[in-house]
């Protein structure tokens, strides 16, 4: 669900910032995915003014234009038919970025051009692409356009929505939410208009044939329409949630369906035959054109609705192209409905169609709600496409749905939420999301439940609102915070691993188990304390018998594994625990990181000479890892370590403590593990 922040406004009158109604949809339960910021590049974009416009010498749709920006004149290269001179224009300057384009000088068949003259669409402001943006004639020069359509600006919340919360699919069920969050008043758009004297039912039968898939159906006429494109604010609001907008009808449903979170279609009277509408099964075999522009072929069970000939939708998912409104469209037909959500979910799922129309019906809406839209939507169209509608409604509601009753006891509401709240405090906060309280004794309260809030049937439910609306925020904080990470140490690790890769490493990770016949290969002296390991009790073989007291055996013996396979330019690091047994129950375990690189140091490259790894490539590694870690004042000696060939390694010392060491493995180690080329660690 898209929701966005300045739509929300429309019903709310508040001050908090986008980043803040951010955080308190993720307090109200409502997942906030992504967040999408619109206008951002009008920062970028200034109002300039055109001075003079002369044909291209060398191209016939190219105009050369003068474009005064407040601070000097710029020569501009444009194509739009409709520039002139003394328009107001969205002019973007050299380094200007328009999503992934840059803005930069060019040389256009001879003539230089310092800039660009920017189209709505080309700003992300509308649709329209047939010429450039023509701004308001007292549109101030050299202002960012930003701050002259500062309306334009807006914040799109991407969130996640509960299944069993079907309301929150419209931004008034949002803004429902949020206004008993914050405790201000929901301004729900009054709904007025008037009726023409000829009656709907001389114009439209309706017949419901299958009433237990179909709960409720409402029709309403409009006629003598004007088919045309929206209204600018109604463009922006549909494109802030992320739909296209089509035609004026079209888009009002799109938009009354996104404001209440119930669906609607529009048929073109016309093209209903028999005028007649009938909600009934598929015939065997029938064939459908959707809007989608393929041809579905209906099975018994796919529920439609039909006229007197023909399916012209598919219930709750999709509409076809046998009915829809086009710009010869005179005389409309308002569908609002409610279908079984199970049915609606199979027709679905089985024709592999998603839509916002089927997204919704497939969580369980309100009868109640179909009448709404329905009024909201005749309302829109009147305002904004004319005509008259004809008087009455066409209404198929056999079972309307009884009045849902819920019982809470504030001691109880109480004691499972640990926090002392008043009876009238629980009133208020159950009130102000929409429930009506209808009776009241000692420890109990009665609330009536409204059709939009299916998901409320017991009592813990609405002890589930009250501390929502409470803010788990707000909850009282028993236990003192417990460090369970040593966080300066696992980023520090972090950014070590991230250097070693961006370096050409690879890392491993072996197993903690190892054999101590490798403390003899790598010569390890028996006073040395890596001989005191930690023995296994039950190994599953000797070569795996002790906890490993370094790493270095174990990335040699992953060297030679890539070796074997034709591998031989290798540079690979472990940073991973080692153990040594201590006086106590458990061994003492320390972090190493421990790397290997042998073969060429890069790539081969034709141009370049081969160069093959030595001491100063890994003693460059060293120290870029100490600068990493923040040590300086470190110092650097011959190495002591038996593994290493003599004159060629070195140790590094801190604080009369040796933190590391590094150079060139002794051939007859190397050999031990039956590795044959050069190898520094």
């Amino acid at each position: 669900m898209n929701i966005s922040y300045n739509w929300l406004k429309q019903y709310l009158n508040f001050d908090h910032s986008p980043d803040e109604i951010s955080e308190i949809l993720t307090y109200l339960g409502m997942e906030i995915k992504g967040v999408t910021k619109f206008g951002e590049e009008l920062e970028q974009i200034v109002v300039a003014q055109i001075i003079e416009k002369k044909q291209h010498p060398r191209a016939d749709k190219l105009s050369v234009c003068q474009v005064d920006d407040g601070t000097e004149i710029k020569q501009v290269i444009c194509g739009a038919p409709n520039c002139a001179v003394n328009q107001k224009i969205a002019f973007a300057p050299i380094g200007t970025s328009i999503g992934e384009f840059k803005i930069k000088k060019v040389n256009l068949r001879g003539e230089e051009s310092f800039g660009m003259i920017c189209s709505e669409k080309e700003l992300g402001i509308s649709e329209n692409h047939d010429g450039i943006m023509v701004l308001d004639e007292k549109a101030p020069l050299g202002e960012s356009l930003s701050s002259f359509l500062n309306d334009r600006f807006d914040t799109c919340f991407e969130a996640e929505i509960t299944p069993n919360r079907p309301d929150l699919l419209g931004i008034i069920g949002i803004a429902r939410d949020v206004a008993a969050y914050l405790k201000i008043n929901l301004n729900i758009p009054e709904i007025t208009y008037s009726t023409g004297k000829v009656k709907i039912e001389d114009f439209l039968k309706l017949e419901n044939n299958e009433p237990e898939l179909c709960s409720r159906y409402t029709a309403r006429i409009i006629q003598n329409v004007q088919v045309k494109d929206s209204p600018e604010w109604l463009q922006r609001r549909l494109i802030s949630v992320g739909l296209r907008p089509i035609n004026n009808i079209v888009d009002i449903t799109n938009f009354v369906m996104m404001e209440f979170g119930h669906p609607l279609h529009a048929f073109d009277y016309e093209k209903i035959e028999g005028k007649k509408i009938i909600i009934r099964r598929a015939s065997g075999n029938e064939k459908f054109p959707a809007l989608d522009e393929n041809i579905y072929e209906l099975q018994e069970n796919d529920l439609v609705i039909a006229d007197a000939s023909k399916p012209i939708a598919i219930a709750g998912v999709i509409g076809g192209e046998n009915s829809h409104i086009t710009k010869k469209t005179k005389t409309v037909v308002i569908e609002a409905a409610n279908f079984l959500y199970s049915s609606i979910r199979k027709t679905a799922n089985k024709f592999k169609i998603q839509t916002d129309s089927s997204h919704r019906f497939e969580r369980d809406l309100a009868d109640e709600t179909a009448e709404i839209v329905s009024r909201r939507t005749a309302q829109l169209i009147l305002e904004i496409a004319g005509g008259t509608l004809l008087e009455g409604k066409l209404d198929s509601y056999p079972n309307p749905e009884s009045e849902r009753i819920v019982s809470i006891r504030p001691s109880r509401a109480r004691k499972l939420l640990t926090i002392d709240l008043s009876k009238e405090t629980i009133q208020k906060h159950l009130e102000n999301l929409g429930l009506k309280q209808v009776d009241e004794e000692d420890d109990l309260l009665q609330f009536k439940i409204p059709s939009f809030r299916k998901d409320l049937t017991r009592e813990i439910d609405l002890i589930e609102e009250i501390i929502r609306m409470h803010g788990y925020n707000n909850l009282e904080t028993f236990l003192k915070p417990q460090k369970i990470m040593d966080k300066y140490s696992f980023y520090m690790k972090r950014e070590v691993q991230d250097f070693l890769v961006n370096c050409g490493f690879s890392e491993v990770v072996n197993w903690s188990f190892s054999d101590p016949n490798y403390l003899d290969l790598m010569k390890i002296k028996e006073d040395d304390e890596r001989r005191n390991v930690v023995k296994i009790k039950n190994p599953l073989g000797s070569s795996f018998s002790i906890m490993r007291s370094m790493l270095l055996p174990g990335i040699l013996k992953n060297a030679l594994f890539n070796i074997n396979h034709g591998k031989h330019d290798l540079k690979l690091f472990e940073l991973s625990k080692t153990f040594i047994k201590s006086e106590g129950k458990l061994a003492n375990e320390r972090f190493f990181v421990t790397g290997l690189m042998t073969g060429n140091l890069s790539p081969v490259y034709w141009k370049e000479p081969v160069k093959k790894v030595d001491f100063y490539d890994i003693k460059g590694i060293v120290e870029d890892i100490l600068e990493i870690l923040g040590l300086s004042g470190v110092e650097f000696s011959n190495s002591k370590e038996s593994y290493y060939q003599p004159g060629l390694a070195a140790e590094v010392s801190y604080k009369n403590s040796i933190i590391a060491d590094f150079g060139k493995l002794d051939p007859k180690i190397a050999q031990n593990f039956e590795i044959e080329q050069p190898v520094f660690a």
